[in-house]
């Protein structure tokens, strides 16, 4: 993730642990370790991670565990911006 000032770190963490299904955040290093309640997540929940990691250049590939049917209309939609970004070029 990038931040560019102390406050914008604060705001991403803030953020990331109001998303339901975040249980735990932690950081070792330039590692970030997410603990979700579920491999499932909510459609809201999944949009808040994508908007996210969009705005903090987040390696999106990582979000791409979380495709399913249900939610494959709009996430893994093959015309969404993020699409190559999050399941690579077909």
């Amino acid at each position: 993730m990038r931040y560019f000032s102390p406050g914008d770190e604060a705001a991403f963490f803030t953020w990331l642990q109001s998303i339901p299904g975040v249980v735990s955040v932690k950081g070792y290093g330039r590692e970030l370790h997410i603990r979700l309640r579920s491999k499932r997540i909510s459609a809201s929940s999944l949009q808040e991670l994508l908007a996210l990691y969009l705005r903090y250049q987040g390696e999106l590939s990582e979000l791409a565990q979380f495709a399913n049917q249900s939610n494959s209309s709009w996430f893994a939609d093959a015309n969404a911006p993020w699409h190559s970004q999050v399941f690579g070029s077909t």
